[in-house]
């Protein structure tokens, strides 16, 4: 996995940048994180020359990070998203991930918010944007190399969430 830092104009956001990050990458599995004048895209695809390779911190390893994603369940087909309030419920779900994914949460700041989006033809719609801070702590390196390649959350990775930054 490979970190690359490619800047951007500002007014370009929402899923005009999932369509920008899969032409860089060809179609190759590709996450992303919009960091206002530019954008950290994370692929096994040489980019740019100065991508920066992604270290998998080893098991034990207690490391700061920053997640934005979409906090949803699955419910009858639809994703339920909970209440703008309700960081219990966002910090109940990222401990869940973690241990799917090979981590612990040391310490949290929950952020919760929305993204609306716009799509081709008009549509629109909303889904969560949650902004996690913390410390975490690496109990698994196999599942957690899992985690950084393939991000975190089932909901939003074309709209730039999911991207676990460490």
């Amino acid at each position: 996995m490979i970190d690359h830092t490619i800047p951007k104009p500002n007014r370009l956001a929402g899923y005009e940048l999932h369509r920008m990050v899969a032409e860089l990458t060809t179609g190759a599995s590709a996450l992303f994180v919009d960091q206002g004048d530019h954008l950290v895209v994370r692929t096994d695809k040489p980019v740019t020359p100065g991508g920066k390779h992604v270290r998998i911190p080893e098991k034990g390893t207690v490391i700061g990070f920053e997640l934005r994603a979409s906090v949803a369940i699955r419910r009858g087909g639809r994703n339920i998203y909970p209440a703008t309030n309700d960081w219990r419920f966002r910090r109940t779900w990222l401990e869940a991930e973690g241990e799917k994914l090979g981590f612990e949460i040391v310490a949290l700041h929950v952020v919760a918010g929305r993204q609306d989006v716009v799509v081709n033809g008009g549509r629109k719609f909303w889904i969560d944007a949650t902004e996690f801070t913390g410390v975490l702590k690496v109990v698994d390196a196999s599942k957690f190399s899992l985690a950084l390649a393939n991000g975190i959350g089932r909901v939003g990775k074309a709209f730039g969430m999911g991207m676990l930054v460490i």
